[in-house]
């Protein structure tokens, strides 16, 4: 399902339980899925904890029970104590383990049903006190079901249900009530059951209302983060090119720069130019430029040694790459690689037939240093950018080597680097930058 449809889905369920009135507790399958597996767990502690006390009690009823009546009443106090009391303990250690729904309310409606018809069985027909203690016994076990444990509600109707039917048998058959007494015990039972399916629904209800407006919370937030991811890389992609632009640049240059320093390890930046590129745009059309811009970026892509290697665009037909942990063979190697993929692959065929494509080259200006706090970053820009410099003058379509000044000296922070003059060859050329 998608996301906007799954989001559409809940409002509506939500708008469908938030009226008045008695509507259908059920919801769609994605989302009753859902919900009980979010709910699961904690239902099931619940129970667990709820079930010992109950269990509890009834304990000590029976005992009570066994005592008041001057111990006359052994079957009952062994019936409770060593039947009743194992299964139930069984059933109830049952819930740490968190079963399935259709298990622990079985279970939970099975258990409200038998203690309530084997309280009656024991009561009824015993003497007209016994048979009205039996109708509170009954209430008892409605109310514990209903609203203690809160069964779901279709197990807590087919509960209130057999309890219900089971009280009109026993009360039918029980010879020591009259029959206004016999109406009275239908009348309160009915009451009661009545009364607490509704409160069983009504607890239902809110239940499934809390958990979507949690669901539709957390739809809202995801559909939030995600929108706000996507504006986040759409502010940090260059729309042409694909690359990160320069904002994206700046951010990820200051936290390589920061991590070199923290580990002392080395930092290399590769600055690209596109020779003549101008002349492109000016004979071929600023389309036809577009185009060499996208190829190159590509290439340059390609070239990177891996997923920690950082390339952008950084203006007109300038880019820029950084190599965390690269030394200056290692940064050579990947300059000299970029600058051939593109040598060879760097000029997009033309729309006219038989045009040979102008040739597309690069020009690369390398730099390496070790970051540190005695040394500003912009140093290595320097040195890159002199050594691009190089290149260009030397001929263009070359990488050329740029060292930075010794020792290392702070200087103010800029947001750039020194303008570059716009100066093929395959010769590396090592600039000493002052």
């Amino acid at each position: 399902m998608q996301p906007n449809a799954h989001y559409e889905l809940v409002v509506e369920q939500l708008e469908r339980l938030s009226k008045h009135g008695y509507r259908s507790l059920g919801l769609p399958r994605p989302i009753e899925d859902s919900f009980e597996q979010a709910t699961a767990p904690q239902r099931a502690e619940r129970l667990w904890i709820e079930g010992l006390i109950a269990i509890g009690l009834f304990n000590a009823y029976v005992i009570a029970n066994h005592f008041i009546r001057g111990g006359s009443s052994w079957f009952d106090l062994q019936l409770g104590l060593c039947i009743i009391t194992p299964l139930a303990l069984i059933i109830n250690a049952s819930m740490k383990w968190s079963p399935n729904r259709i298990y622990r309310e079985s279970v939970i409606a099975v258990v409200s049903c038998a203690a309530g018809l084997i309280y009656l069985y024991l009561e009824s027909g015993s003497s007209a006190a016994s048979s009205a203690y039996a109708q509170v016994g009954l209430i008892v076990a409605v109310v514990f079901a209903n609203v203690v444990m809160r069964l779901q509600f279709p197990y807590a109707v087919a509960t209130s249900v057999v309890l219900g039917a089971g009280d009109l048998f026993f009360i039918f058959h029980d010879r020591f009530l009259g029959l206004s007494d016999k109406l009275l015990g239908v009348v309160l039972a009915v009451c009661a059951i009545v009364m607490t399916v509704i409160a069983n629904y009504s607890v239902n209800r809110e239940e499934r209302l809390a958990y979507l407006i949690r669901l539709r919370s957390d739809l809202q937030s995801r559909e939030l983060s995600s929108v706000n991811a996507r504006l986040q890389r759409i502010s940090s992609v260059d729309s042409l090119t694909g690359l990160a632009n320069r904002h994206a640049y700046e951010m990820e240059f200051r936290r390589l720069w920061r991590e070199a320093a923290a580990h002392h390890a080395p930092l290399s930046a590769i600055i690209v130019d596109i020779d003549h590129f101008k002349r492109v745009n000016d004979t071929r059309g600023h389309l036809y430029g577009d185009r060499v811009l996208v190829r190159v970026a590509s290439l340059l892509v390609q070239g990177l040694r891996g997923k920690d290697d950082f390339a952008a665009r950084f203006g007109g037909e300038e880019f820029i790459v950084l190599l965390p942990q690269a030394t200056q063979e290692g940064a050579m190697i990947v300059a000299e690689r970029m600058r051939k993929l593109v040598e060879v692959a760097g000029s997009p065929a033309l729309h006219e037939p038989g045009a040979p494509p102008p040739m597309t080259t690069v020009s690369c200006g390398v730099a390496s240093c070790w970051p540190s706090e005695s040394r500003d970053r912009e140093d290595l820009l320097d040195a890159a950018d002199k050594a691009l410099y190089e290149a260009k003058r030397s001929g263009r379509n070359r990488v050329c080597w740029g060292e930075l000044e010794t020792p290392p000296r702070r200087r103010p922070a800029t947001h750039g680097w020194s303008g570059r003059h716009r100066a093929h060859g395959d010769s590396s050329t090592r600039v000493k930058v002052q």
